[in-house]
């Protein structure tokens, strides 16, 4: 499939992304919090919701290998960016305190047919580029998700401020349905004739199977289950912005425009990491920076400490997704047929700690109030960094990875 025509620019997934960028980072993780609170809506209740509305991150795997047969992926990418609009419709004049069931609802099964995004984007990575785009390709696809969806926070925002929220739904719409279109860009055949799910499960566990079995695949899925560089506490900054006495403008500017340009300069910076550093070791170094960046906003309780720290912790969070994303990529590698099912499945388990840190930076909130809420995030990072640095030390590996994958895997058996 590498063969058939010419590989998409890394660039390009950047706008690819954007669906989810919007919906997953933008509307879920920014705007819906901020909306919530303005509404009356308490922040360990909003930090329930938002652990329920991004579960499709977990359970979306479910779905996946449909991206993997009769289709392209390419196709699949577009169906589902035109199912996140068509969703957006729907829950968008549910938002408030009044419907927060039914509203939590629909943005959860909205959520399963953006996860197909990710997905088609996984697939598209690894089958249509070079070991050496796929990593700049990371870097990109983290800038369009995460600065794209910051920006689509500010949009959110600037609209509800002006129009009926009916109406920022359907603005919402037509911004995740047009960038889906871009995928017909990509060249790529037809996928192999295939039944929708007989037969593939088996091959579908064979290759889960090799993943456990290979001493580097299984610690490095184990570390994307761990608490490190999730930026979860992005969920809950919108929420506690008054605590700092930061107002609307203030959220739309910071956590939306300017947050979505130091999210894409922090994921752009992965791509200045040699290719050939340990991403394992990267991966945690990049949850170290984050968090200091959540120690900055233990300073004060001020707008002057609240703007800066949060556009810090913004761009570190950029860093650290990017690297998620390239460790995913290593561990799916070229070799496995269901590319797209296999990065789903990495996707959902990094979104477990996500989705655990998000309640327990919650549970931090209500028992210690907003230091509660960062020193429990900022404390997960230290933990995973200390942990990981302490296996390089005692197992003697090096940041550079081994060239020949035999040697680093017995470098690796005794993890």
């Amino acid at each position: 499939m590498r063969n058939f025509g010419k590989p998409p620019a890394p660039w390009l997934f950047s706008l690819l992304i954007l669906p989810l960028g919007i919906v997953v980072v933008g509307f879920n993780f920014t705007a819906l919090p901020f909306l919530l609170a303005r509404a009356g809506v308490p922040v360990d209740r909003i930090a329930s919701i938002s652990s329920i509305i991004n579960l499709p991150g977990v359970v979306g795997f479910l779905f996946a290998p449909v991206v993997d047969i009769k289709f392209r992926r390419r196709t699949w990418l577009v169906l589902a960016s035109f199912g996140t609009a068509l969703f957006a419709c729907l829950y968008f004049p549910l938002i408030g305190a009044s419907h927060l069931v039914l509203m939590t609802a629909l943005i959860f099964a909205g959520g399963l047919i953006t996860f197909l995004v990710a997905a088609a984007c996984g697939g598209l990575i690894v089958k249509t580029l070079s070991e050496s785009a796929q990593s700049k390709a990371a870097a990109w696809i983290m800038a369009g998700q995460l600065g794209g969806g910051a920006l689509g926070a500010a949009v959110i925002l600037w609209l509800a401020a002006r129009v009926p929220i009916t109406t920022v739904g359907l603005c919402v719409a037509a911004l995740v349905a047009v960038p889906g279109l871009l995928a017909f860009t990509i060249p790529e055949p037809l996928p192999e004739s295939s039944a929708w799910f007989q037969g593939r499960l088996p091959l579908i566990g064979r290759e889960l199977w090799s993943v456990l079995r290979s001493p580097l695949r299984r610690w490095s899925t184990l570390l994307l289950l761990a608490p490190g560089g999730t930026g979860a506490a992005q969920t809950l900054l919108p929420a506690i912005a008054s605590h700092y006495g930061v107002g609307t403008s203030g959220v739309m500017w910071m956590n939306g425009v300017a947050g979505g340009a130091m999210l894409a300069l922090g994921s752009l910076s992965g791509a200045l990491i040699p290719g050939d550093w340990d991403r394992r070791l990267t991966y945690a170094a990049a949850g170290l920076t984050n968090a200091i960046a959540a120690i900055v906003l233990l300073a004060a309780n001020r707008p002057s400490v609240y703007l800066p720290g949060t556009a810090f912790y913004l761009a570190t969070e950029g860093l650290c997704w990017a690297r998620s994303i390239a460790l995913m990529v290593e561990i799916v590698g070229v070799e496995t047929r269901d590319a797209s099912t296999l990065f789903s499945v990495l996707n959902a388990i990094v979104t477990i700690p996500v989705l655990y840190m998000i309640k327990l930076d919650g549970m931090g909130f209500s028992r210690f109030g907003t230091r509660g809420l960062l020193w429990t995030d900022a404390g997960a990072n230290l933990l995973v960094f200390g942990v990981v640095a302490a296996v390089f030390v005692v197992c003697g590996l090096s940041l550079r990875r081994v060239p020949a994958p035999d040697a680093l895997a017995h470098s690796t058996s005794t993890l």
